[in-house]
């Protein structure tokens, strides 16, 4: 591999680790999310460093042409991403739906049952 394509390569892996810890630091991702994505930078700076690496298990996997391999695992990681993404996503739509059931309940008991359109309503926190 090309010295410059190496350099280029540790720069965006550079780049991408200190976005993330950016974010981080803003509180705009969680710490179980943020070690995945500095996992994936470090995985992305070793592949860069020694693409032996990516021929040798190609060849073991009967994979003719080695960055194929890279395509296929970045398209499992982001299957296996995109399916845990729906997997909370679901999780949160229940949560939310118990909630303003929980909500509906609650005012029907106190005796606001009745929803006005175009009034907002106040929910005291005992």
């Amino acid at each position: 591999m090309n010295n410059m394509l190496q350099i280029f390569l540790l720069g965006c892996t550079l780049l991408f680790a200190t976005v993330v810890i950016s974010l981080l630091l803003k509180n705009k991702i969680s710490e179980r999310y943020s070690v995945i994505w500095l996992g994936g930078a470090m995985l992305i700076f070793l592949i860069s460093g020694n693409l032996r690496i990516v021929d040798i298990t190609a060849k073991w996997l009967g994979i003719a042409y080695p960055p194929s391999l890279l395509f296929l695992f970045s398209n499992l990681v982001l299957l296996l991403f995109s399916l845990y993404q729906t997997i909370q996503i679901t999780k949160l739509s229940n949560k939310i739906r118990d909630i303003s059931q929980y909500l509906a309940l609650e005012e029907q008991h106190r005796g606001k049952g009745q929803i006005q359109v175009g009034k907002e309503h106040e929910y005291n926190n005992e």
